[in-house]
């Protein structure tokens, strides 16, 4: 037999040999490929897993914002319901104690003068013996400054445990009379940790403005009430955002991510533990690495087919993911795998409950908003109220000239229906007083309860003789008005014009208090002017 040199052919490869070399051609490649994989995935899954750790941590501030500003809320409702009358702070430690078992939100409440003493606590019983505010210098600051103040972490004057406080001023006449008070309970803020379910040996805690600890996952009933490390508080103070490597105050080394908000200054850390973080990356990577050297060798067309159809299912959900993030309805894709059908059907629920909790948090506070703004006794706006609308109609006479009258009244002798009927009829006597108004005034003119027994009225685009007529029409319709129990009862009347040269909207309310004292002067029941 003629060899293939007798043919002039060269040495040729035999299959066997070509399909050696093809198969060290493929798994080479494919070794040092995993190689780099690993090497890639272990730095991606390190940034993957600090970028998580931030974005939670962030999210737990922002819960921790709105668990302190609902407080915030709360006590500024609270505040403006009447707080400044001395006769009934019996009455408002019921309504306050009514508050806080009905919304759930922080502990008590507490109210102090400028001297520091508790007036009311709705811890102990109405009249009971009471310490001085347990926070002095967060008292004076509230007093100097007339702002709400988140505290800090300190103790107690009833407790005597670790609390916080919601301070938010009363202003009566202008001046703060009072501090009205919302306590927390540090331990409140454990469900927002709670609720992240993060795995054992993890550690999070929650710190306030100073960095002291208000909430932990672990040993709380130790270190609530202690600093955070020495380098936990530089970092804070030095970004609100980060992740550093660090010793938690038991001596265990951690990565930790932290966020601080931009709204309170409080701040939560989460830490997972080196040993825990090394032995979890190894051990899964470990395996991911024997897994796909065997795959590599025995099955890498199953794996590439494997891995056309995951991909594909998990770009399918790119579209639900984008959807939920702009509030919009989650779609449901079609998808070859089970977990990717379970994680949309999770994503559709999470985007419907979103939807649910988004339009009842837009309805408690359009209801807290309305709270804010109306007088719960005769349904008429209150102060606030009628402020933003004194500023609102000052500042459109001075950019278009369009004039504008105030009206401020005064029940007369209504000291002596109280003393002699009672509060029940002196009450009665206000709301009826509301109705008359209301029906008194034009649908264009606005009128509010300023305080007491004193109503003001925002007559628009109208004269001076236009305004003295509608005061007078108000006058005598309240004298012929019978009135529940008490019969007749008048009203003093003050009359001023804002102007374009005043200097900011109080100036014609101080103007027309000033012809009530003169109409008051003159006998009750007259309209005067200023």
């Amino acid at each position: 037999m003629n060899s293939v040199r007798s043919f002039g052919f060269a040495s040729r490869w035999r299959i066997g040999a070509l399909l050696l070399w093809l198969v060290l051609v493929c798994l080479l490649p494919g070794i040092l490929g995993v190689a780099i994989l690993f090497a890639r995935e272990y730095r991606n899954g390190r940034a993957q897993l600090e970028r998580d750790l931030m974005a939670t941590a962030r999210a737990m501030a922002q819960a921790v914002d709105s668990q302190l500003l609902r407080a915030q809320t709360i006590g500024e409702v609270l505040a403006a319901s009447g707080v400044g009358n001395r006769q009934d702070l019996e009455g408002f430690h019921r309504r306050a104690r009514a508050v806080i078992a009905t919304t759930k939100v922080g502990m008590n409440v507490v109210l102090s003068d400028e001297s520091g003493q508790q007036i009311i606590n709705t811890l102990r019983d109405y009249g009971e013996p009471l310490p001085r505010h347990g926070h002095p210098a967060m008292l004076r600051r509230v007093f100097e400054t007339a702002k709400p103040v988140v505290s800090e972490v300190y103790i107690g004057g009833v407790l005597r445990k670790p609390v916080v406080s919601i301070d938010l001023p009363v202003i009566v006449d202008t001046k703060v009379t009072y501090v009205l008070s919302i306590g927390l309970s540090p331990y409140e803020f454990n469900s927002i940790l709670v609720a992240q379910n993060f795995p054992a040996g993890w550690v999070s805690a929650i710190f306030d403005h100073t960095g002291t600890i208000a909430a932990r996952t672990h040993a709380p009933e130790e270190f609530i009430g202690q600093k955070g490390t020495a380098e936990y508080i530089q970092r804070i103070s030095q970004s609100p955002e980060g992740v550093m490597e660090t010793v938690t105050l038991e001596g265990i080394p951690t990565l930790s991510a932290w966020s601080r908000s931009p709204v309170t200054g409080w701040s939560v850390g989460i830490g997972i533990p080196r040993q825990l973080l090394e032995r979890d990356l190894m051990h899964t990577m470990t395996w991911l690495a024997l897994g796909l050297a065997a795959l590599l060798v025995v099955g890498l067309g199953l794996a590439w087919m494997a891995g056309r159809i995951i991909a594909a299912s998990v770009r399918a959900l790119t579209e639900p993911a984008i959807a939920l993030g702009n509030g919009q309805l989650v779609p449901i894709p079609e998808v070859c795998i089970q977990e990717a059908a379970e994680v949309a059907t999770a994503l559709r629920q999470a985007g419907e409950l979103l939807a649910e909790r988004s339009a009842a948090l837009v309805a408690a506070n359009r209801e807290v908003e309305q709270l804010a703004r109306r007088d719960t006794l005769t349904g008429l706006q209150n102060r606030k109220s009628a402020n933003e609308r004194l500023r609102m109609e000052f500042l459109r006479l001075k950019r278009s000239g369009h004039p504008y009258a105030v009206l401020f009244m005064d029940v007369d002798w209504f000291k002596g229906v109280n003393d002699t009927h009672g509060h029940e009829a002196g009450d009665q006597v206000l709301r009826h007083m509301a109705t008359v108004l209301t029906s008194s005034l034009r649908a264009t003119d606005f009128v509010a309860r300023y305080g007491g027994e004193e109503f003001l009225a925002l007559l628009s685009e109208t004269t001076r003789e236009g305004a003295l007529r509608i005061a007078e029409v108000v006058r005598r319709t309240v004298a012929d008005q019978p009135f529940p129990v008490v019969g007749q009862v008048t009203v003093s009347i003050g009359v001023a014009m804002a102007h374009g040269e005043d200097q900011d909207e109080e100036s014609a309310v101080r103007r027309a208090d000033a012809a009530l004292y003169q109409a008051k002067e003159d006998g009750r029941n007259a309209v005067r002017s200023s």
